[in-house]
């Protein structure tokens, strides 16, 4: 099977007034969508993390590296965009300080990442509000799947967190605390162990390994790489990601 690439990123929404990180996905995400349809740009590329002072874009599957590095550079123009006639930026950084964070909010649109904020302490809230980072999608087969998960390993996944790493590991030591989990994925014996695994989950999306396999977009994410301005550095993270196959 052809391997398609796909790329989701996170990064902070700050005000230019002060450069302080701003609980702004409220009314700056449907602008985004707005403009980002009008110029002809796919629906459901835009949205949002679990801390409302952040916003996530991706990318539809790309069947080759440049298809992908245009499709970043497409998503970038139209949140800039947006976020200038707002008084809004973004910080690309991977991890920051509580004290650059104006207040701690979730976001308003998903009734499940409300639940996570309520069940969560005070403590894994901040850190689950510190980090951003940009995760990589591959698509696999079952086959493949299996051989991906069962070679990230612990060495292989510290050395995959190096190639990402801005914070000194400051922003997976950040995530680990709030995810409660090394996360480094189970060895597997076949297949059906990894949907058995994800379903003892209560589903993917309950799965923060640092490699996980989705079953609604038949990909194996990979979650390890700090967020960055430089599209050519994703475009690194995914060669990085390909060399595995």
């Amino acid at each position: 099977m052809n391997t398609t690439l796909g790329i989701e990123r996170e990064r902070f929404i700050i005000s230019r007034s002060d450069n302080k990180i701003v609980s702004a996905i409220g009314t700056l995400l449907p602008k985004v969508q707005e403009v980002g349809e009008n110029k002809g740009l796919p629906v459901g590329l835009f949205g949002y993390e679990l801390f409302a002072g952040q916003i996530e874009d991706r990318t539809l599957p790309c069947d080759s590296l440049s298809m992908l590095m245009n499709a970043l550079i497409a998503n970038d123009s139209v949140m800039d965009e947006v976020a200038s006639q707002d008084g809004l930026a973004f910080d690309f950084s991977e991890f920051v300080e509580e004290s650059q964070i104006t207040n701690l909010e979730v976001n308003p649109f998903d009734q499940r990442h409300k639940n996570i904020w309520q069940s969560i302490s005070a403590e894994r809230r901040s850190a689950a509000s510190r980090v951003a980072s940009v995760h990589v999608h591959l698509s696999v087969n079952e086959c493949r799947a299996l051989a991906l998960l069962n070679a990230c390993r612990k060495k292989e996944i510290e050395r995959l967190i190096s190639i990402g790493d801005h914070s000194q590991g400051r922003r997976i030591e950040t995530y680990r605390k709030m995810a409660e989990t090394d996360g480094i994925p189970p060895q597997f014996h076949n297949f059906e162990d990894v949907i058995a695994y994800i379903n003892d989950h209560g589903g993917e999306k309950n799965v923060w390994d640092l490699v996980r396999y989705k079953p609604s977009t038949k990909t194996i994410e990979f979650r390890m790489f700090g967020a960055t301005a430089s599209v050519h550095e994703v475009i690194e993270y995914v060669k990085a990601c390909l060399e595995l196959l």
